[in-house]
């Protein structure tokens, strides 16, 4: 009997959390009695009992934190600060004075009425509400919030699980193993994707399965279907729209990114333990009916999958670097830095393959393919029958790859080129020949091995007579002229770049000069996107371009003006693969500008702008000219030539040199300017 008063005792003292030690007394009877082969009956089963509320009298006194894992409120108060509880709840520093308070604007995502605010309150309702036993199936709060059930859980070893059998239901149909983390790289034609985009691939146990028919964890901006690319860009700059966690198939998203996108999709296998994963999932099921802000910049896809990841593992804590901005590429390099990615694969696009392709072909078999394309009964024709099985393959692969860019691309879905598709694969199938092409290469630098995203610059420079400092910040992303790997080809997103100049004017009266030193904007753009998509036999995109800011003319004493250019034109490649001079463009151009110094305080601008873009690894040249008449507003007419020349230091810094000249015309005068400028460029 001794053993026993002494066995309960032990137990009572051990108890994680008192409000259940009558639980742990009645089930001493049919337990512990056993535990320790005790054959007690009758009286002695009551003694049993009441050894066990004496033991209760000696330690109500006792400290839980003491005697236990630390369950007490002072204990509770302290575990309501820790940064996974946090990250389980998606607290996030807000406002001026840094308080507290979750990131989820959903009320379900949390017990306490203001559990958004107060991470203790909402401790303390889980916490009690986890610890119930006897829950209908998939009604208990552990089946709705698992990952924090998870959690806690190795602080009250003592609660016990309860039946969630939808939670295991979909758990078993998602059958993550792994996590792999996918980037389809920049897009420009969408404003959603200018700076990619990024997913969470839920990848099953099975290699050999296709990875099509895993899930995937995606976060994306809740839009209006109706509202245009303008009105999603703002509101999704401003905060317009909720931002939800779907899970989806992977081969749905791999047919947006890849096919009706044609970007590239580059995939990161994450290094998470199988507990990782397994708690990542949880955290999804607990977010996936949930709403947060989505904003471009910082609450974005990228961001929210790393708090997501953040949640999932308390190896994990990067979300909280990426305050101000979160780049896609920017996120993917802060999971490698912390050694977070095991490997890395590639998958090119439906137009980075036909491009491959049909660089393969002779001028003769480019022209062929798409005749044939577009009428499958060329396959009949002499000029067709004298290739070799070999040439013919290609044609008809590049053929099929030219026709699906027709139909998913230029969206021209239709039976009969459902018909001619059918009739292009038939033909293909009767050459029993594979391998026709050349592997598709991939990128020597991926996007995350490119400069970063931010950039400060510093230039000295003269301006007509006037000598100048110019310093300059840009928050993203990449211009024409910047180091080119990593990046679109011919693309360019900039975004918040500000210029303050340190001018010396001079200044000339009588027989003395003086000089002054004045501090000025000198220009300021909000958003200067270019998209110089070069054409070929098959792809023939339309280059276009959107500026929007305050700048300055180089005459002296020009004031700031507002302009707004909206440009379309088109782009080539000059040269050959291996021998590659860059591309030659054109653009027409619209130019709307107002100031006060204009008499009547704007100016409507068309013209057209030529020029030639050299991006090498090591050089980096842009010169061109343009011309732009007056239409409406002020009667002056503007023209400027101007030179970039650009060498790479390092992968972060580059030396620039600028030469500009401006001459504004207007009644039979002119007036000009000139600018040259020597400096450096700093990525970070």
């Amino acid at each position: 009997m001794a053993r026993l008063f002494y066995a309960c005792s032990f137990i009572l003292l051990t108890i994680k959390n008192r409000k259940y030690l009558i639980l742990e007394i009645l089930k001493l009877e049919a337990f512990k009695l056993e535990a320790f082969k005790l054959k007690v009956l009758g009286i002695k089963k009551h003694l049993v009992v009441i050894g066990c509320f004496i033991a209760l009298l000696f330690v109500q006194n006792v400290s839980a934190e003491e005697l236990s894992n630390k369950s007490t409120d002072i204990n509770l108060a302290e575990l309501a600060k820790n940064a996974q509880w946090l990250h389980l709840l998606h607290y996030r520093p807000h406002g001026l004075l840094a308080t507290m308070k979750s990131e989820n604007d959903s009320k379900h995502f949390f017990v306490h009425p203001n559990g958004k605010f107060d991470a203790y309150a909402e401790l303390q309702n889980e916490v009690e509400q986890f610890s119930l036993i006897n829950q209908v199936d998939n009604e208990s709060l552990q089946c709705r919030f698992p990952a924090r059930y998870t959690w806690l859980k190795q602080f009250y070893s003592s609660w016990v699980d309860q039946s969630c059998t939808e939670l295991n239901d979909w758990k078993t149909e998602i059958d993550a193993h792994q996590l792999t983390l996918i980037f389809p790289a920049s897009y420009l034609n969408s404003p959603s994707s200018m700076y990619g985009h990024t997913l969470i691939r839920l990848d099953r146990d099975d290699e050999n399965k296709s990875k099509l028919l895993s899930y995937s964890v995606n976060f994306a901006a809740n839009a209006d279907p109706t509202d245009n690319e303008l009105v999603f860009s703002y509101k999704g700059l401003a905060g317009g729209y909720p931002g939800v966690v779907s899970v989806l198939p992977y081969y749905a998203k791999v047919n947006e990114y890849s096919h009706l996108e044609h970007r590239d999709v580059w995939e990161y296998r994450l290094n998470l333990t199988k507990n990782e994963v397994v708690q990542f999932v949880n955290h999804i099921w607990e977010t996936k009916d949930t709403e947060f802000d989505y904003f471009f910049f910082d609450e974005n896809c990228s961001y929210r999958l790393l708090a997501l990841l953040d949640a999932s593992s308390d190896r994990i804590d990067v979300a909280k670097d990426f305050s101000l901005k979160a780049m896609p590429v920017d996120t993917i390099r802060s999971l490698i830095d912390t050694d977070k990615v095991e490997y890395v694969d590639y998958r090119p696009s439906f137009g980075v393959i036909l491009n491959q392709q049909q660089a393969q072909l002779s001028g003769k078999q480019k022209e062929l393919a798409k005749a044939i394309a577009l009428e499958p009964s060329n396959i009949s024709t002499q000029e067709f029958q004298q290739f070799s099985d070999f040439e013919k393959a290609q044609i008809l692969e590049v053929s099929i790859s030219y026709l699906r860019y027709l139909v998913v691309k230029k969206k021209q879905r239709s039976p009969a080129n459902r018909k001619r598709s059918l009739a292009l694969l038939s033909a293909r199938s009767k050459i029993p020949l594979n391998d026709v092409f050349q592997p598709i290469q991939t990128p020597a630098v991926r996007d995350d091995q490119g400069h970063l995203t931010q950039r400060t610059s510093l230039y000295l420079g003269q301006q007509n007579d006037d000598e100048f400092v110019d310093v300059n910040f840009r928050m993203a992303y990449h211009e024409l002229m910047d180091l080119p790997e990593g990046f679109i080809k011919g693309g360019q997103i900039e975004m918040g770049s500000l210029t303050l100049r340190a001018i010396n004017q001079k200044e000339f009266e009588s027989n003395s000069e003086n000089s002054q030193t004045k501090i000025q904007l000198q220009k300021f753009s909000l958003i200067n996107i270019l998209s110089l998509g070069a054409r070929d036999y098959f792809q023939q995109p339309i280059s276009w371009r959107v500026n929007a800011g305050v700048d300055r003319f180089l005459i002296n004493g020009s004031d700031l003006f507002a302009h707004l250019n909206v440009a379309g034109g088109y782009s080539y490649d000059i040269g050959y693969e291996k021998d590659h001079w860059g591309q030659v463009y054109g653009l027409l151009e619209g130019r709307l500008k107002a100031s006060g110094q204009f008499e009547k305080n704007y100016q409507l601008a068309a013209g057209t702008q030529l020029g030639w873009l050299y991006q090498g690894s090591q050089w980096q040249v842009n010169a061109f000219a343009s011309y732009f008449p007056s239409i409406l507003g002020d009667e002056f007419d503007y023209q400027d030539i101007s030179l970039s020349l650009g060498t790479k230091v390092s992968r972060n810094f580059q030396l620039r040199l600028e030469a500009k000249r401006e001459i504004i015309s207007t009644r039979g005068s002119y007036i000009d300017g000139d600018s040259v400028k020597l400096g450096m460029n700093w990525y970070f």
